[in-house]
Order: C-alpha cells, then sequence, then structure tokens
C-alpha cells in the first residue's frame, strides 16, 4: 500500500469510525492485533492529526518502512 497525498486525503475525509475501522484492517492484515492498538475517539483525533500534518518525505518515509516489513513477512 502506497500513500501519497490523494490517498492521505481520502483518508482525512473519512469519518472517527471510517477512519478506525480502516486502521484496524490494515493492523489485522498486517499482523497486528488490532485491540492491542485501543483505537478510540481520543486518540482518532490524534491519528487525524498526525495524518494531516504529514510532509512528502514523511509519506516516502512510510512507504519504505512498510515496503521493508512486507519484504521481511515473507521471507518468515
Amino acid at each position: 500500500m502506497q500513500i501519497d497525498r490523494k490517498t492521505l486525503d481520502r483518508l482525512l475525509n473519512m469519518n472517527d469510525a471510517q477512519l478506525g475501522a480502516l486502521i484496524q484492517k490494515i493492523a489485522a492484515e498486517s499482523g497486528i492485533d488490532p485491540a492491542a492498538l485501543g483505537i478510540n475517539p481520543e486518540n482518532i483525533s490524534a491519528i487525524r492529526q498526525a495524518l494531516g500534518s504529514a510532509t512528502s518525505a514523511d509519506m516516502e518515509q512510510y512507504n519504505q518502512l512498510y515496503d521493508e516489513y512486507r519484504k521481511k513477512r515473507r521471507h518468515t
């Protein structure tokens, strides 16, 4: 999954319930226990704020980290 400004804008346009559900789905598909994330209205607001302030460099770093993570998962 590659994140660019267009994708980020779509995420930011989701309501809190949709964004929380998507984060939990991505976590589950990545092998992370969604319950461990503790998604709630307070941290959804913080997540939304962090996403909104992401720079192009932040998105590139995320994409690199996610690609590395997926490569490691395929080899284990």
